[in-house]
């Protein structure tokens, strides 16, 4: 898989590990001197030896004797990394908009191309990754900022099946860019299907499936017409549910259905009114991956959803306006994360 310029991680804090086991020890000494005369006198012993293995430690892992990797992954704070990349999840950054891609054993799935600027950007990124034929592209709704770049996708590549969610008719677009999405999809001949709820789709090894709301919802915001969709290769599985909000988010939470992803795209760009409580006490995740543009007028990510998210996933929250594109390695097991850039890079 061709993935030039991209940096491995496993998403753990960028710090040595020498720096990070020199401020446990200054943190067990201030904690020392806390103590009073006599608890020093029968603590000092206890402190020392404690320093003296903490900088031990730390030491080793960072001249390699202690694998921290390897590690992490035996005491359950990190996942196992990935031994192949047949298959992948691509999280491409397409400014304020969202474009997933999954990859497996040869074939392709799209979810999503971005705003209509961004069109030709996902086509040079599938053909850096030698995509040929994309099987199936869903598009989660029909905002611009998910299907605008769709009709440079059609003009470049053989589409097998274009999925879309139903929309009530007061809802559907009514601006140039959707005009040209039809108009494209009219010109190539794309055959286009309308999503089934709990209708199962396979890829390669990846089996996903889709949730998909009643069109008689009576929901004013066509975010939440959203097709959920969960993605499984193994023991790790992905969740995108495009800009699905608390509504929508809270009806899936207690429709039932199994929702828990170890990676998550968070809904709605990390909007305030996303990433609910519910939804995420529903699919747990250990990742989550937030698709914005540097800078946007909306403010997002905000910060209620990041707390809340926090949560779950910790410190393991990767934004594309930070990180550029971000790809998931999967072997069936394992995970590997690998970042175009960065975070605060340029």
């Amino acid at each position: 898989m061709a993935l030039r310029n991209f940096n491995k991680s496993q998403g753990y804090n960028t710090a040595t590990p020498r720096n990070e086991y020199q401020k446990a020890a200054k943190q067990i000494s201030k904690v020392a001197k806390k103590l009073s005369p006599s608890q020093k006198k029968t603590a000092g012993i206890v402190i020392a030896v404690l320093v003296a293995i903490v900088l031990l430690f730390g030491i080793l892992m960072a001249t390699g004797v202690i694998d921290e990797q390897k590690l992490k992954v035996k005491l359950g704070l990190a996942d196992k990394p990935a031994t192949d990349s047949s298959t992948s999840v691509h999280f491409v950054d397409v400014g304020q908009g969202d474009c997933s891609l999954i990859i497996s054993d040869g074939e392709a799935v799209l979810i999503d191309a971005g705003e209509l600027e961004y069109g030709d950007d996902v086509v040079k990124y599938l053909k850096a990754q030698n995509v040929k034929k994309l099987k199936y592209v869903i598009v989660s709704h029909q905002h611009t900022d998910h299907m605008g770049g769709m009709p440079a996708v059609i003009e470049n590549f053989e589409i097998g099946e274009l999925i879309m969610p139903p929309i009530p008719d007061e809802l559907f677009p009514t601006n140039s860019t959707y005009d040209k999405f039809l108009d494209t999809l009219e010109e190539y001949d794309t055959v286009v299907t309308e999503a089934e709820n709990k209708s199962t789709l396979k890829v390669g090894s990846v089996d996903l499936v889709m949730y998909v709301q009643d069109v008689n919802a009576g929901y004013e915001d066509l975010n939440n017409f959203s097709i959920a969709v969960k993605a499984t290769h193994g023991d790790n599985s992905f969740i995108f549910a495009g800009d699905a909000e608390f509504d929508e988010e809270d009806r899936l939470s207690k429709s039932g259905y199994d929702l828990s992803a170890k990676v998550m795209k968070v809904n709605h760009h990390g909007s305030g009114g996303s990433s609910g409580y519910n939804f995420l006490g529903a699919v747990k995740p250990k990742h989550a991956v937030i698709s914005v543009g540097a800078n946007n007028d909306y403010g997002h990510p905000k910060q209620a959803a990041i707390t809340r998210i926090q949560k779950y996933c910790g410190d393991n929250i990767y934004r594309t306006d930070e990180c550029g594109s971000i790809v998931f390695e999967s072997d069936g097991e394992g995970l590997n994360i690998l970042f175009e850039k960065k975070a605060g890079s340029n």
